[in-house]
């Protein structure tokens, strides 16, 4: 009765007023992002009621969020003279948020519960974008606004509820994947290591985003459904990305080492050790 009434508000003209029109094959109403936050929402197998639990396995899961933030900053922390400090840091502790706000929408399960769940991640791959566009492309500022601001625009525009049946609200994750893949191919032709180091976190992420699409089909085999696994492999994603630019962006990890040799090292050398921090 619950999820029947939140159908009725969410369709209801009066307060979702349409813009554009029916040929277009999707229309988008006012209230289509922010409309009626309190509505509740369930698109997943697991959830069959309005209880705060009726989503155990999803809620548990959000655990490898946080699990993935200590151990990818604890892997910073080991090292020292890793590049983009600040911006790494940050990302550790948005990854913590993710799963804050994912356990937040798997017990609530309202509108404004799903943009707590949805705000930390768009926020991440923003930050992210920005950052891997700066350690291993080099762009100038304005191209890397321009690109995170189309990234931005595309996530929220698929975030709406035009298309919350389309791939199961899963929609918004489609720029990402694009991302993931064009920034692949990127870093692997000027760095190889790093390419594969990245492509490793994007397919990671396309089986966290299957998982994540067949919860609802396979509902009838799988009555606890497939979502969880979408918590957990996103996470190691998420990880395995934060994992790329502390080892692998130039001027840290295992990138900075690559340029001082063991014997240098040994020596001390500082011009050797200057010349690897000036290529930050």
């Amino acid at each position: 009765m619950w999820l029947a009434e939140a159908a009725r508000r969410a369709g209801s003209p009066e307060a979702n007023p349409v813009l554009g029109n029916e040929e277009t094959g999707v229309t988008i109403s006012m209230a289509s992002w922010f409309g009626d936050l309190n509505r509740p929402i369930a698109i997943y197998c697991e959830r069959t009621g309005a209880a705060w639990d009726a989503e155990p396995l999803n809620a548990m899961s959000n655990v490898a969020f946080f699990i993935a933030a200590w151990a990818a900053w604890h892997l910073r922390r080991e090292q020292p003279d890793t590049a983009f400090r600040g911006p790494i840091q940050a990302l550790c502790a948005i990854v913590a948020v993710v799963g804050a706000g994912s356990l937040t929408f798997h017990t609530v399960a309202t509108r404004w519960a799903e943009w707590a769940d949805v705000i930390p991640i768009l926020v991440f791959m923003m930050v992210y974008c920005w950052l891997i566009l700066t350690a291993f492309f080099r762009w100038p500022v304005w191209i890397k606004v321009l690109c995170c601001l189309a990234f931005f625009a595309a996530t929220f525009f698929l975030e709406s509820d035009a298309f919350e049946k389309f791939l199961w609200g899963g929609a918004m994750y489609l720029p990402t994947l694009v991302f993931l893949a064009a920034a692949g191919i990127g870093i692997w032709r000027s760095d190889a290591g790093a390419g594969r180091a990245f492509f490793a976190a994007a397919g990671l992420f396309a089986l966290s985003f299957t998982a994540r699409t067949l919860d609802q089909p396979l509902c009838g085999m799988v009555p606890i459904g497939t979502h969880y696994f979408w918590h957990f492999f996103n996470a190691g994603t998420l990880f395995l990305l934060l994992r790329t630019v502390i080892l692998h962006a130039p001027g840290g990890g295992r990138a900075a080492s690559a340029k001082i040799s063991p014997a240098d090292a040994s020596r001390g050398l500082p011009e050797r050790a200057a010349g690897a921090n000036s290529s930050v």
